[in-house]
């Protein structure tokens, strides 16, 4: 359960939308996650069945990304306040975080919505988790396991994460993968 003194929300506004980022759980709209996780854009991920999905959401640090359109008169501030307020908004991308909030951060789940992408939210997704990690004195690692150039690009420039195979890097990563692990078999999930 994420502690009350970590919930944060930013907001940024992109043309006629509010973006909304934010790691309140209550916000975390279950039935577009498991969308999201059961498609081709999180090709790692399964859907799964919603108890097992509270489950996981209960135990992770939810960062998620949530638009609406702006109404005439609102500034950005009303907007995003009103919208919080009254969950009207659609979640269209989402990273989690597993944390013991102190020393440690797996940071996985990372995706926005192919029609939202393009506008700069998965970096900004990224310098606001980023934000946190930076307010943790105690913080020894944060990892992320990716295999794709230009997102290990973004994570680099957003989070200052590197490739531990680079000059000698002595960490070694594994790895067991469980009944679950969804594999890429041709850009299509097997």
């Amino acid at each position: 359960m994420t502690p009350k003194d970590q919930i944060r929300t930013w907001t940024r506004e992109v043309g006629n939308a509010i973006y909304i980022y934010s790691t309140d759980p209550s916000l975390v709209d279950l039935a577009a996650l498991n969308a999201a996780l059961a498609s081709d854009t999180v090709w790692w991920g399964r859907g799964m069945p919603e108890e097992s999905l509270k489950r996981m959401v209960e135990h992770s640090y939810n960062f998620g990304l949530y638009v609406t359109e702006k109404k005439e008169g609102d500034n950005e501030k009303e907007q995003a306040d009103k919208n919080t307020k009254q969950q009207q908004q659609q979640m269209v991308g989402f990273a989690r975080l597993i944390t013991d909030y102190v020393t440690f951060g797996y940071i996985t789940d990372v995706y926005v919505l192919p029609e939202y992408q393009g506008k700069g939210l998965g970096a900004w997704m990224m310098e606001c988790l980023n934000e946190v990690l930076e307010q943790w004195p105690e913080l020894r690692r944060a990892v992320l396991f990716t295999g794709d150039a230009y997102a290990a690009k973004l994570y680099e420039r957003t989070l200052g994460m590197r490739d531990t195979r680079e000059n000698g890097g002595k960490l070694m990563v594994m790895q067991r993968t469980g009944p679950a692990a969804a594999t890429q078999v041709g850009g299509k999930k097997d």
